[in-house]
């Protein structure tokens, strides 16, 4: 069931809550609330309905830092292949996660004094 609201649809669903704490390093490549993810390239996929599948398939994450995700894939290299690799990208346009992401630089520098 669902209603709306200021233009916005609603969902009266229940919802699980659930909480990732983010540890944040100075290591973040000049990216606004980075995440990294494995990207496992394929030559000669397809772009049709099947496209977007072919896509997803390349990629792993999230990860909340280049070292978690260099770690996973150095330790199952096998399993991503010999082209893979990690590659930052930027969490800005998520409003959740650039919040979440915002609060943890500021408790980890809060923390640093």
């Amino acid at each position: 069931m669902s209603e709306q609201t200021r233009g916005q649809r609603v969902s009266r669903e229940a919802t699980i809550a659930m909480k990732i704490e983010i540890s944040v390093s100075d290591n973040h490549e000049g990216t606004d609330s980075p995440w990294w993810m494995i990207v496992k390239p394929q030559q000669n996929f397809s772009t049709g309905e099947q496209g977007i599948y072919n896509i997803a398939g390349m990629i792993t994450g999230p990860f909340f830092s280049r070292e978690e995700a260099e770690l996973e894939l150095e330790s199952r290299r096998y399993n991503y292949g010999k082209n893979a690799v990690v590659f930052c990208a930027s969490g800005y346009d998520s409003g959740q996660y650039r919040t979440a992401y915002r609060n943890a630089e500021a408790k980890a520098k809060q923390e640093a004094k």
